[in-house]
């Protein structure tokens, strides 16, 4: 019983560690694809890496075969080239060759899993779902120890991307923020690409039995998108990336677990939801940017009163012009937002109520604020 127990526990806490190895795998590739403009070309290899499994399946009917990654590996590449060609062109838009591209290849594999695959364990479902907390169960020898395959897969592959970044980040980043320089500087911008492209279409298909095709492009694109909202060097986004995808995996795990519900499904609701509370509560972010413009606003018909004020100060006019009752007429607000204004003003010790004369006046800390006004406008 307690032997049972055990293996429950680690095999429960073997399937996070491959959750969070692919959710660092796949993120700190998608950084790069994100600022290359490159996440519908990512969504699109995610689907059609499995036209590659599928062929390499009928040729080795084996679900274990390495031949499986190297046809969906060629069949990544070859999308990114087919999309490419299309596009060079000119006579289509790079989105609409992935939209050419993408459902093609997709619909040929579904169309021969469909036809010759039913009696094998290869299925849309599994292929688009997956089941990370079932990746466990199959597993290698490594030193004498039984360890998850999938964890090993996934170990290797977050080595090969970090290596691949680390070894050419100088050269990535050169050609993702300045093609042209690169080009003048006489960087490799095709073999780059062809090898980001590359690593991208393994991350895919190692990752596939574990986690699925769904949660493959959420970690690709959505803590990425989350870290580049937030933060600006390269090095930064990586690093940041690389916690909003922990995170989520974490969170989504355990909460899937509670729930009894998909984890890939959770996992990839869960980034969707933290990459929605950066977008809107992030210092750049909507929300932030809404109370901005509502505070710029306020700021500026406050200084509207003020110059106001300070434009019918001692005149003959200025009873009708600055009075509590007549402002509105003038200003073309209505006497809700004069009280507002005035009320707020006078808290800020910017304007006092003078009773005899019934009107706003400015105080000292007014007539310092009416200067760099001034001096801001060039009055």
């Amino acid at each position: 019983m307690i032997d049972n127990i055990l293996l429950l526990f680690d095999i429960t806490y073997e399937s996070l560690i491959i959750l969070v190895l692919t959710a660092i795998a796949c993120a700190i590739i998608g950084c790069f694809l994100l600022l290359r403009n490159l996440s519908m070309l990512g969504d699109a290899i995610s689907h059609t890496v499995l036209l590659g499994i599928v062929l390499a399946y009928f040729i080795a009917h084996d679900l274990t075969s390495p031949l499986l990654i190297i046809g969906a590996a060629l069949i990544g590449v070859f999308t990114v080239w087919g999309v490419e060609s299309l596009s060079n062109t000119g006579l289509i838009k790079n989105d609409d060759a992935v939209g050419v591209v993408y459902p093609l290849f997709f619909a040929l594999s579904v169309i021969l899993i469909t036809k010759y695959g039913g009696n094998v364990h290869l299925d849309t479902d599994a292929v688009l779902m997956g089941d990370v907390g079932m990746a466990s169960l199959t597993r290698l020898e490594v030193f004498g120890i039984s360890i998850a395959k999938s964890a090993v897969q996934m170990s290797v592959m977050l080595l090969i991307n970090a290596l691949f970044i680390i070894i050419f980040y100088k050269e990535l980043k050169i050609t993702t923020f300045d093609a042209q320089f690169a080009q003048v500087a006489g960087f490799t911008q095709i073999m780059l690409f062809y090898g980001l492209m590359l690593l991208t279409s393994i991350t895919t298909v190692v990752a596939f039995d574990a986690v699925g095709a769904i949660l493959v492009i959420s970690f690709l694109i959505a803590p990425a998108a989350s870290a580049y909202l937030i933060v600006k060097k390269l090095n930064h986004m990586l690093f940041v990336a690389c916690l909003y995808a922990t995170f989520n995996s974490v969170l989504g795990y355990f909460i899937g677990l509670g729930l009894n519900v998909s984890l890939s499904g959770m996992t990839a609701t869960i980034a969707g939801i933290t990459f929605g509370l950066t977008f809107l509560f992030n210092k750049n972010g909507f929300i932030t940017q809404m109370i901005r413009k509502g505070q710029q606003k306020q700021a500026l018909k406050e200084e509207l009163f003020i110059m106001h004020l300070a434009n019918h100060r001692n005149t003959a006019n200025e009873m009708s012009e600055a009075g509590f009752q007549s402002m509105k007429e003038h200003l073309q607000w209505t006497q809700e937002q004069i009280e507002k204004i005035g009320s707020r003003l006078i808290k800020n010790d910017e304007v006092y109520h003078d009773i005899p004369k019934d009107t706003y006046q400015l105080t000292s800390k007014g007539q310092v604020r009416l200067e760099s006004l001034k001096e801001r406008y060039k009055l």
